[in-house]
């Protein structure tokens, strides 16, 4: 049966993001980073500015559109990401959960992440940015990778549980402390309210999962 690697290098990683997310500089630096991992070792990730909008390695525009700015996008990108890989192993849970408890919360917490990405599609669309997943392949805090749904889908009872339990307190976690940093950095209302509805649901989520 697989097993997950160990996390200390991505937990980390996510006390960087963390710290960088609270600013749009920051937010810029996330997303050149995560680009940055699909690169060569030694091979150093750049992001450039032109206008209101930050470009990506390849210089395609990624940023602000109307009262979107960059931390508004960047943030509906990587949360839309998250969700979307995260959406995968909660579709798992019902044939492979073993309590019922973690069962049932697992059930609510998948449709809350429905109606979340939809809310987060929603705006990117308003926001006039393809819903594409710049992010794709990426070992980011709070994304689920390959490796873990293989181990979450070849698990049962009690070992899936245990993954389950690691995967989704990262991703809540995560969810939680970018989405906070929009209130800083964020311009649109929209998404500022949308985010502050995001960090709210993912700390009582995190805090009502059983154990």
């Amino acid at each position: 049966m697989a097993e997950l690697e160990p996390r200390s290098s991505r937990g980390r990683r996510a006390h960087l993001v963390v710290t960088l997310v609270c600013t749009l500089g920051c937010m810029l630096s996330l997303l050149s980073g995560c680009a940055g991992s699909q690169q060569g070792a030694g091979t150093p990730a750049r992001a450039s500015v032109t206008g209101n909008a930050p470009t990506d390695l390849s210089g395609a525009a990624v940023g602000a559109t109307g009262t979107f700015n960059s931390t508004d996008i960047a943030w509906l990108q990587l949360l839309i990401a998250m969700d979307d890989q995260t959406r995968h192993i909660l579709e798992l849970a019902p044939r492979h959960v073993g309590e019922p408890a973690l069962k049932r919360w697992a059930a609510d917490v998948a449709r809350d992440n429905l109606g979340q990405l939809k809310a987060l599609r929603k705006l990117l669309a308003t926001a006039g940015i393809p819903d594409t997943n710049p992010h794709e392949g990426h070992d980011m805090p709070g994304m689920v990778d390959a490796g873990e749904l293989e181990a979450l889908a070849d698990a049962t009872g009690p070992e899936f549980d245990r993954l389950l339990r690691s995967a989704l307190r990262e991703h809540l976690t995560q969810a939680e402390h970018l989405s906070n940093g929009v209130r800083d950095s964020g311009s649109d209302t929209r998404v500022r309210k949308l985010a502050a509805a995001v960090k709210n649901s993912a700390a009582d989520q995190r805090r009502s999962m059983p154990t």
